[in-house]
Formats: structure tokens, C-alpha cells, sequence
């Protein structure tokens, strides 16, 4: 199991969730607490301060690959967990599995977090700015805003994240997921709710807690942690890998297929 990402089994997971009230007005889990890590407090929460705690690029410390993040644990409902071992066979035998990548598609929450970012700050949100499938923009909105009645909610691949603070605890509440979002590489929730719990443990390091809930898919919150460092000489690239689906070509079962074949050389015509 990764050193960044504590997943707590399901039989301990319901002793050390805390229940409060968000800014939606209502009750949430919420992941651990605060980690033992010792750094000072910040004097403010104006904007110049968020720039100087927040803004930047962050890496997440020792990235697993694909084969062993299908390795940890969650505390899946007994259909899920039957879906998580048959994308973990199909892989092993060598049969595609169609991710959110795969798809040409933006992975969304929470695996949008799974992998780097970059922080920039604004007067009354932070954008976070992830890769996968293309770039995306996640608003953490930081103004005071309720959520979005769930009537009149539309959802997104990032979701609606209202934040509030608890001491030096940011607390991003998260709704308004699209069903088809991924917790796992192939395999979709239901009707997923993020709370994440964002510590700094240093001038440039960063912790994330986060709690994942959906009823149909786990058997109790899913809980693990991020940890995450800063690098300013580190940026997001473009990411245009799947404008090759500009290029598909349909064969005459409909099915899309990919021509590689080089066009060929005009030089060739005159030998």
C-alpha cells in the first residue's frame, strides 16, 4: 500500500469519522484529523496570503501505478467489488479497459486529484487546474455560497465545491457529480459526494484527507490521503493526445478503428 494513501478498512471506518454540518446544511463525514505535522498558522485568509499558502504547481508525492492502485482496499458493496475484479482480470488478460482516458473523456472527482495540479487564486474561489483526458478547471468557491438545490444542479464532470474553514482546515464539500464519473480506472460510481479536508504541512507541502460516499458503491465512506509537494519549475503541459479521435475512422461494422498506415511518399511515384 502506498505511503501516501491510508485506506481505512471498512469495520474501522464508521470509529474515526466525525459528523459535521457543511455550508449545504447537511451532515457530512469527515476524514481524520488534522495531521501531527506541526506548521504555523496562517495569519489570514485574504487573498495575497492563499497565493503565498496555496499557489503553485503540486506534485503528489510517490504516484502508484495503475496495478497497484487497483490493489487497495475499499469497502465495496458486493456488485462493485465484482466490477473492480473483472477490470483488474480483463487488464491481466490483456483486454482493453475503456477509462475515462481511454475515452478521450475528463477523468472528474475524486480521481481528478489523483495525479498533479496547479493552484491559482482567486478573490473568491481557488482554481485547481488538472490533466487527464484533456485540461480541467476545478472551482473551489470560497465566498460563503450554499450548494446549488440538487433540482436545479447540473452536473459536472468536476462538480459543484463549496469550501469553509475549520481552524486552518479547508473543507471542500463536493456535489453535483455526473454518474459515470470513475472512482477506480473502468469503473463508475453512482451518485458520489467528496468532502476532502486540505492541511498544510509546510511551507510547500500539503496534505488531503478525503472521504468519498456513495451508498450504492461503498458499504461505508471510502477514506484515503494525499500528500502533496509544491514545484514551481514543474508546469501542466498541453495535453492534446486525444485529438487523435479527430482521425477515427468507422469500418463496416461501424466500429471506430485507428489507420496508422503512413500516406504515401510522392518521391515513390517516380522510381
Amino acid at each position: 500500500m502506498s505511503k501516501v494513501m491510508r485506506v481505512l478498512w471498512a469495520a474501522s471506518a464508521a470509529a474515526v469519522l466525525s459528523v459535521s454540518v457543511s455550508g449545504s446544511g447537511r451532515a457530512q463525514p469527515f476524514a481524520p484529523p488534522p495531521p501531527a505535522v506541526p506548521y504555523p498558522a496562517m495569519a489570514d485568509h485574504s487573498t495575497a496570503t492563499l497565493f503565498k499558502e496555496f499557489g503553485g504547481m503540486w506534485v503528489m508525492n510517490g504516484r502508484i501505478s495503475i496495478e497497484k492502485y487497483e490493489t487497495i482496499p475499499q469497502p465495496l458493496t458486493a456488485k462493485y467489488q465484482a466490477l473492480k475484479e473483472l477490470q483488474i482480470k480483463n487488464r491481466a488478460t490483456g483486454i482493453q479497459v475503456l477509462t475515462a482516458d481511454a475515452r478521450c473523456i475528463p477523468q472528474g472527482m475524486p480521481r481528478q486529484m489523483d495525479g498533479n495540479f496547479e493552484v491559482m487564486v482567486r478573490p473568491t474561489s481557488l482554481a485547481i487546474i488538472t490533466g487527464g483526458g484533456g485540461i480541467q478547471v476545478r472551482n473551489i468557491w470560497m465566498d460563503g455560497r450554499k450548494h446549488t438545490p440538487e433540482d436545479d444542479l447540473f452536473e459536472t464532470f468536476s462538480g459543484e465545491s463549496i469550501s469553509h474553514w475549520e481552524g486552518d482546515t479547508l473543507v471542500i464539500d463536493t456535489t453535483g457529480l455526473r454518474p459515470t464519473n470513475e472512482f477506480l480506472y473502468g469503473v463508475e460510481g453512482h451518485r458520489m459526494t467528496v468532502v476532502e479536508r486540505v492541511h498544510k504541512t509546510g511551507p510547500d507541502a500539503m496534505q488531503i484527507d478525503t472521504v468519498v460516499t456513495d451508498p450504492a458503491v461503498f458499504k461505508t465512506p471510502w477514506i484515503y490521503t494525499f500528500t502533496y509537494k509544491r514545484n514551481d519549475k514543474q508546469v501542466l503541459t498541453e495535453q492534446n493526445y486525444c485529438t487523435a479521435a479527430l482521425d477515427r475512422e468507422v469500418d463496416k461494422n461501424g466500429n471506430q478503428i485507428f489507420d496508422l498506415t503512413p500516406p504515401p511518399d510522392p518521391r515513390d511515384r517516380d522510381k
